[in-house]
């Protein structure tokens, strides 16, 4: 989606909603044609012989279509300079004296880009403030902007830290995620106790020693945990 239509699509109204409303990213979205959308998968069924008869599957292609339309509406959202300018709405200039580690985390779930296939787990955000610090519950908000988007979980992780060190502008900042991807555990080497871990390492993580292991610390104890 281009610029014009980004800002068609979403008024700044709706853009600070998404700071204080999780369900905004669940809302209608006016650009995508559901009507259409619902033809071609209906299409995509009747290929792969499915009975559209059947009454368990009648109303698959609607429901497959609004699964989907809600699963990458982070594509209403892709313009990082204006989330960095939303979001940093919710920050506060961050104490000189105060340096600590700050971490954050919590659970995602998003599509595989090769199979549109789920994959989900969990991920910690840590950083150490320079400029801003901001609420607990916005760095979930912003992972979710995120992982509603078709991608791997490599380009999610840089991505979100992309977006949080650019709202923070931090001494240093680290993203790690874990998660089972469908594609590995239904098809292909069908591996149900497959598991993919991810480290981003920026700024004083990557330089200082003891700034990487005291984050990697918190990620061993609490990254894995069920």
């Amino acid at each position: 989606m281009n610029q014009e239509s980004l800002e068609l699509a979403v008024a700044p109204s709706e853009l600070e909603a998404l700071i204080d409303e999780r369900g905004l990213l669940d809302k209608p979205r006016p650009t995508v044609d559901r009507e259409k959308l619902q033809q071609h998968l209906r299409e995509v069924l009747r290929h792969l012989h499915v009975d559209l008869d059947d009454e368990n599957l009648a109303d698959t292609p609607r429901r497959w279509s609004e699964s989907l339309v809600a699963m990458t509406s982070g594509y209403d959202f892709t313009d990082v300079k204006k989330l960095t300018t939303l979001f940093r709405k919710a920050c506060s200039p961050a104490d000189p004296n105060c340096k600590n580690l700050v971490v954050i985390g919590g659970t995602y779930k998003t599509l595989c880009a090769h199979h549109i296939l789920p994959f989900f787990g969990r991920f910690i955000v840590g950083y150490i403030p320079e400029e801003w610090i901001i609420g607990a519950s916005k760095i979930p908000r912003i992972v979710e902007v995120h992982m509603r988007r078709l991608q791997s979980q490599e380009h999610l992780a840089h991505d979100v830290t992309d977006t949080i060190d650019k709202i923070l502008e931090p001494r240093g900042i680290a993203v790690w995620m874990g998660g089972v991807h469908m594609c590995m555990v239904m098809r292909g080497v069908e591996q149900e106790s497959s598991f993919m871990e991810t480290n981003v390492l920026r700024g004083e993580f990557l330089n200082d020693e003891r700034s990487r292991n005291e984050f990697m610390s918190i990620v061993n104890r609490r990254g894995t945990r069920d």
